[in-house]
């Protein structure tokens, strides 16, 4: 096979991005994800997330007696959330990228080390994919919001009532996505993590005459 042909200079800028991702994962797998782990289970059981704090999102809702523009209570919710879930995003991306480049140039069919490897990407596809549907679903909550709020401008008093119980319920079911969230954050960095330190072997070294890093450049 041809190889494909590169810049003078172009090889070794790509092995040192190459080797700067694998550094990158490295320290992520040792200490990164560990730390996040932990303090996603603590935020999960914190007052703020918790379920409790249910009439605190409904005493946002309607402000003395009128409804309110923004759910204050819900935007620090959300101000806490989105960091988190594009950190969530990005290293997902850069786990997915480190086994992506482990792969191996496929010769003899694929050995169980690199099934394992597809698996892996396949985890954290599905798991960045899953957070994305939460992030966007921010954007959505403010849409819909504001589209409730304009029922009210436009009939006033005579729909005050409904409105005002719409509004209620919806932030208070948005609040209930958002608190799980949290728990859904923990679980997937957990299952990424598993997948990768139990086979972290075979991920690394999917053949027995495997190099450190399969770079076919």
């Amino acid at each position: 096979n041809a190889e494909w042909p590169l810049r003078p200079g172009s090889k070794k800028f790509l092995l040192n991005h190459k080797t700067d991702i694998c550094e990158q994962a490295d320290i992520l797998l040792a200490t990164d994800i560990p730390k996040r782990i932990s303090a996603l289970e603590s935020l999960s059981k914190s007052a703020q997330f918790s379920w409790e704090s249910i009439e605190e999102v409904r005493k946002c809702s309607v402000v003395d007696g009128d409804i309110a523009t923004t759910n204050t209570y819900l935007q620090d919710c959300f101000a806490i959330l989105k960091p988190l879930m594009r950190e969530f995003i990005d290293n997902s991306l850069l786990l997915r990228t480190w086994v992506t480049m482990l792969v191996p140039k496929t010769e003899d069919g694929d050995n169980l080390g690199v099934q394992l490897q597809y698996e892996t990407v396949n985890t954290c596809d599905d798991c960045s994919v899953d957070v994305q549907r939460l992030y966007y679903y921010i954007n959505g909550y403010y849409v819909e919001r504001a589209r409730l709020l304009s029922k009210f401008e436009k009939y006033g008093s005579k729909a005050h009532a409904c409105v005002r119980t719409s509004i209620e319920e919806y932030d208070e079911a948005t609040f209930i996505k958002f608190s799980l969230s949290i728990s859904q954050l923990y679980y997937f960095y957990l299952s990424m993590y598993d997948k990768i330190m139990k086979n972290i072997d075979k991920i690394k070294k999917p053949r027995n005459d495997s190099h450190e890093l399969y770079f076919t450049w």
